[in-house]
């Protein structure tokens, strides 16, 4: 083999790939999946009960610019008590001309950025444009991200949070007001939050529900963002939303919040359907919507690939500015 496979440590990343490329990204991932321009290949996504991970592969392959992308990785709840991430995740990157190795990355950072893009990308389409009041449920390091991107696109002027454990959601209320110079507050329970919030982003690994659909008000939207493996539950949708989006059906079926007794019939569109302008987004202020987004691969391939690029014309500037 005479490939050079380049390691991206996740340092690297984060130099590399800003919110803001994740947010472009994300809406190009989802818009050539829509027009059949990539293809996402079955995802695998089990428990490993014994240590109380969940691990998953998700690959897809990009035909505009020829890379095969892999992603392993997922989810360990007792991880944090460790002072490590509950989310761990590595990528691969292959030609897909020739089969042959890349570059391999460190993709835990990749994996929150592209995943508060999401939220962004579905935000700006099916939420109300004046959104001030942003609702978090869960107080993780996606609850973070999530909260960053909304933060970057809508004129918020308070943040509501619930979560499980009230000192890490204190914690939480004190970086936001500290560090970004929001009001934030803490709920005692998800239906009081719910009742006051814009946009309402639910964060957590939970199995059962955190959030019913009949407390949001007229005009809210909610950004499902948790469920990503079978048994997973954040809402019962005991009110059925004016529009109803995924970003992959068949994904959302399978492991995200569709999968409890939502048919194919029910849902309005996948996200790409409406990045490529095929059907509408918000159309008045009473809509509430929402958007379960359980995690393509090819947001991280998108990602992935640009990172890889970045480098890759970082590295060959060195090296000209070496030889003159």
């Amino acid at each position: 083999m005479n490939c050079q496979v380049i390691f991206i440590s996740e340092r690297d990343v984060k130099d590399l790939l800003t919110l803001q490329d994740a947010i472009h990204l994300t809406e190009r991932a989802y818009a050539e999946l829509n027009a059949s321009q990539s293809v996402i290949f079955p995802a695998v996504r089990e428990e490993i009960r014994e240590h109380r991970g969940i691990f998953g592969i998700k690959s897809s392959y990009l035909k505009t610019k020829k890379y095969i992308g892999l992603k392993a990785g997922g989810f360990w709840l007792g991880n944090a008590v460790k002072g490590k991430m509950n989310h761990q995740s590595t990528m691969m990157l292959f030609d897909a001309e020739s089969g042959e190795p890349l570059c391999a990355l460190s993709a835990n950072y990749l994996t929150a950025v592209r995943t508060a893009a999401a939220g962004v990308v579905a935000a700006k389409r099916l939420a109300r444009k004046d959104s001030k009041i942003v609702g978090i449920i869960g107080t993780g390091a996606q609850a973070r991200s999530q909260l960053e991107g909304l933060i970057a696109s809508f004129s918020v002027e308070k943040v509501l949070l619930y979560g499980k454990s009230e000192g890490k959601a204190e914690q939480m209320a004190k970086e936001i007001i500290e560090k970004k110079g929001y009001s934030a507050a803490i709920c005692p329970s998800p239906r009081e939050l719910a009742g006051q919030s814009d946009i309402i982003v639910t964060t957590t690994p939970s199995y059962t529900p955190v959030l019913h659909t009949s407390w949001v008000k007229d005009g809210t939207h909610i950004n499902a963002m948790g469920s990503d493996t079978r048994g997973k539950r954040e809402l019962l949708i005991d009110r059925k939303p004016d529009k109803m989006v995924c970003d992959l059906w068949v994904q959302s079926a399978a492991m995200g919040e569709f999968q409890h007794g939502i048919a194919h019939e029910e849902l309005y569109a996948e996200i790409g359907e409406i990045v490529n302008n095929k059907k509408k987004g918000r159309e008045n202020e009473r809509e509430i919507t929402l958007f379960d987004s359980t995690g393509l691969s090819v947001q991280d391939l998108e990602a992935a690939s640009f990172v890889y690029e970045s480098l890759k014309s970082k590295i060959n500037s060195i090296n000209e500015l070496q030889e003159v």
